[in-house]
């Protein structure tokens, strides 16, 4: 049976006045799935559902069942308006998104909290051995996000705010494995390869670092989990 056009979705939309890209980008879809809602290809599942009527205040049900007029989550019901989205986004998210962002942090870690807590109070069935796949699930929620909402260049750009220089000591042997990696990055920081070095003589060198990507790790100094020297300033 072939599926009918989502008209709510279509109509939200134009409401809110987004483009389908931007419509997709706001809850984390490819534009071809919110194409593919509204001309009746597929369905819109209840986790995008949810992920809508979040974002702007819609009904969701009247989403779902894609009926041409939208509804507001307000008492009375109303007609969803542009107007709505605005009052949806102040009231329940915050006036700016470093706000809202600021407001979800502090109830995101107090979840998170609970959660691993959880996973290791002692109960007599030996379910401290939950911690493992509790961080796996939530280092692979991290990655999935972090790919369905194209968050990676705003993230690096984040971590690049957290440069530092540092110094450190290793072997020739191992600056040389670095340098096999990252020629330029490594000569910028000052290495240059001495042929009458042995591999396991140490050298020093002021390093410019930046943190990488590591959900489930500390991605601040003075000790974070993964670092990778930054990228040479272009001249």
């Amino acid at each position: 049976m072939k599926n009918k056009p989502n008209e709510a979705i279509r109509a939200l939309r134009k409401i809110i006045g987004y483009t389908q890209a931007e419509f997709a980008a706001m809850i984390g879809v490819s534009k071809d799935a919110v194409v593919s809602w509204e001309t009746g290809r597929n369905q819109v599942s209840d986790t995008y559902v949810r992920r809508i009527a979040l974002a702007t205040g819609v009904d969701g049900r009247m989403l779902k069942a894609g009926v041409s007029v939208p509804l507001s989550t307000a008492e009375d019901g109303h007609l969803y308006r542009a107007e709505d989205f605005e009052h949806h986004r102040q009231s329940e998210w915050g006036r700016t998104d470093e706000e809202a962002a600021r407001r979800r942090l502090a109830d995101c870690a107090d979840t998170l909290e609970l959660l691993l807590l959880a996973a290791v109070k002692p109960s007599g069935d030996k379910r401290h051995q939950q911690l493992p796949g509790v961080m796996d699930s939530f280092m692979q929620w991290c990655e999935a996000v972090r790919e369905d909402f194209q968050l990676g260049q705003q993230i690096d750009a984040q971590l690049e705010t957290r440069r530092q220089r540092a110094g450190m000591t290793q072997v020739y042997g191992v600056w040389r494995a670095m340098n096999r990696g990252n020629p330029e990055g490594l000569k910028a920081n000052g290495y240059v390869e001495d042929p009458t070095k042995g591999a396991g003589e140490s050298l020093r060198l002021e390093l410019e670092l930046v943190p990488e990507w590591a959900p489930g790790r500390s991605m601040k100094w003075p000790k974070p989990f993964k670092m990778k020297l930054a990228t040479p300033a272009q001249g």
